[in-house]
Formats: structure tokens, C-alpha cells, sequence
């Protein structure tokens, strides 16, 4: 089965669950100050953002978000980042999220680095990756990672990232010999 048909799949998927959620919120019990709501909102939301990697965000930040996803809560994955000024070292990924408009959010330790997607323009090289703002008045966002993504098989899958009018630099290791 080809990506865009799993991606399909996972439509159809997100929209059943959907579709459970509504049910559940017709449920008596269902108000804002029950631990019932709590836990639906945010399953709610995280369903939200699986749609929206589908959905809303380009082929480049797409493909950031899927490497990432590899190590979400993984103790000996670590990631690095620079945003601006500060720079924190390494923190544990635990959390992904993308809000309307292509707003993507990472939870990176303490630290939650977020950027809107249409905004930025994408440098990747083997273990890391730069988001170059288009507005030049902000600023780089710049994630270092130990598991490359040349250890993953999403490299193959993502090769079109490459002529993405959002990638302004592909490093040629990440250039799958044919």
C-alpha cells in the first residue's frame, strides 16, 4: 500500500474516532469539570493533530514530525534544540502537537518550541534540521538529533521533500542511491 492511500486509511480512522467522541459527549456525565472531560479533550486533541500532519502541513514539517514521532517518549532518544537565544541542550520529546493553521508545537523537556509551518522554510542535514523563518525578523529554530534519519526508513518515503519549494538546502547523505 502506497503512503497516500494510508493516509487515507488514517482519515477514515480519525474521523470514526471522531465520531465516538461526539457520542461520548452526549453522555450525562460529560462536563467541563469531570475527570471524564479532561481525558476525552485531550485524546481529542491529539487526534486533531494526526489529521492535521495529514492534512495541513507541508511534505518538509511532515516529515520532521514522522522521524520525531520515532522517538516520542523514548528516555535514550534526546533531542537538541536553539531557538533564538536560548539553548537548553538535549530534552526528551514528549509531546507533538498541530493546531489550525499548520501551528506546530513540540515539547521538548521544559521547553515547548513551536512555529506555524507556511512560515518557515526547512535546511536538513543527517542529524539535524533548521527552520529558517521567512520573516527575517524572527528567528532560526534549530533541532539536533542523535538518531539520524538515515536510520529510519522514512528517508525513502520523503525523498520529494527534497524539490519542496520549502526546503531550501538537502544535505546529499540524505540522498537514497537508486
Amino acid at each position: 500500500m502506497d503512503s497516500k492511500q494510508f493516509d487515507q486509511q488514517i482519515l477514515l480512522i480519525c474521523e470514526e474516532i471522531e465520531h465516538s467522541f461526539k457520542q461520548a459527549e452526549s453522555k450525562s456525565e460529560y462536563d467541563d469539570q469531570s475527570p471524564y472531560f479532561c481525558r476525552i479533550n485531550l485524546l481529542k486533541t491529539k487526534i486533531a493533530t494526526e489529521r492535521r500532519i495529514i492534512e495541513e502541513i507541508s511534505r518538509p514539517c511532515r516529515f520532521i514530525l514522522d522521524h520525531f514521532s520515532l522517538f516520542l517518549d523514548k528516555w535514550d532518544y534526546t533531542i537538541g534544540f536553539k531557538y533564538g537565544n536560548m539553548q537548553a541542550g538535549r530534552g526528551l520529546l514528549s509531546d507533538i502537537k498541530v493546531g489550525e493553521w499548520g501551528n506546530v508545537s513540540l515539547m521538548i523537556g521544559n521547553s515547548e518550541i513551536a512555529w506555524r509551518d507556511a512560515d518557515y522554510q526547512y535546511l536538513f542535514y543527517p542529524d539535524k534540521v533548521i527552520l529558517r523563518p521567512q520573516d527575517i525578523s524572527k528567528t532560526d529554530i534549530a533541532f539536533y538529533f542523535s538518531y539520524a534519519f538515515k536510520y529510519s526508513n522514512l528517508l525513502s518515503e520523503f525523498q520529494d521533500v527534497a524539490q519542496d519549494p520549502q526546503t531550501i538546502y538537502w544535505h546529499e547523505e540524505l540522498e537514497i542511491e537508486n
